[in-house]
């Protein structure tokens, strides 16, 4: 037992107690769930009523997303946006453990929740992604454009997971397109009908972001760091605005284990409980 080992044990349980609290309080107080409503909302006969990319249209992911949200529409919003949001929560303190009461206090992350949009859900994607390469079909088949952290596999010339992730991506897609034809018809002129727009605070168009997006993936795909993958994944969202670094948490578990093997091999030296002496 150390005295890091206690700490990181109490800010996991300040952390646990810090989202359990915002998400009784975001209930009770109903707050501003402007994305997780339209994905409630969404009508499946008419998913994309406007042509336009993120304007006027809040359900901007693929027809496959309906296999998540789809079944979920018969209970009463409120329900359905404080199961939404206590998914995000318990996605957030898996990845960021002793930061989760920190980065939980932070605009992108709190707003995050409060919305309930899927940045979490997509971090959380990209690093289970790299032991269950299947995980990435939830990327391709929403804000698709992240997508280019799969280029870490290729470069690292892991073709079985690529492989993986590509084939389920299709087959889920292949369900969905029997299932609704026409919205994947409207799906695709959305996607190709206007380009994603630049959005305050930051006004940083895609085309703008995407080589420093693929520079990232590709750097980790040579050294061999996973961390990098989420940033690049980040960085080439469709659309950046203020939630969006809420994704960045998927660099915490690196973080973490980072953390943890300079401690165990001293290189940051802590004090340690020293165990008693006992005498037969």
């Amino acid at each position: 037992m150390t005295y890091t080992r206690i700490a990181r044990d109490a800010l996991v349980l300040l952390g646990i107690i810090a989202a359990v609290v915002y998400w009784l309080s975001l209930t009770q107080t109903g707050g501003l769930p402007v994305d997780v409503h339209y994905y409630w909302a969404a009508n499946p006969a008419d998913l994309y009523p406007h042509p336009e990319l993120a304007e006027r249209n809040g359900y901007n992911y693929s027809p496959a997303f309906e296999l998540v949200v789809g079944w979920w529409r018969w209970l009463p919003f409120e329900v359905f946006v404080a199961i939404w949001r206590a998914l995000l929560l318990a996605s957030l303190v898996y990845l960021a453990g002793p930061f989760t009461l920190f980065v939980l206090l932070t605009v992108p992350v709190g707003s995050e929740i409060n919305a309930g949009n899927i940045q979490i859900l997509l971090a959380l994607a990209v690093v289970i992604g790299f032991r269950w390469p299947a995980a990435w079909a939830f990327v391709l088949l929403t804000k698709v454009t992240p997508g280019v952290g799969l280029l870490w596999f290729a470069i690292r010339r892991r073709w079985r997971d690529l492989a993986i992730a590509i084939a389920v991506t299709a087959a889920i897609a292949a369900v969905s397109f029997v299932l609704l034809p026409d919205a994947w018809a409207g799906y695709l002129r959305l996607m190709t009908g206007s380009p994603a727009p630049s959005v305050a605070p930051y006004y940083l168009p895609f085309w703008v972001r995407l080589p420093v997006a693929l520079a990232f993936v590709a750097w980790g795909g040579w050294t061999g760091h996973k961390w990098p993958v989420v940033v690049g994944a980040t960085i080439a969202l469709p659309v950046y605005y203020i939630i969006s670094s809420s994704m960045f948490v998927g660099v915490l578990p690196f973080v973490r284990k980072a953390l943890g093997r300079l401690i165990d091999e001293g290189r940051l030296p802590l004090p340690r409980l020293r165990a008693r002496e006992t005498y037969g």
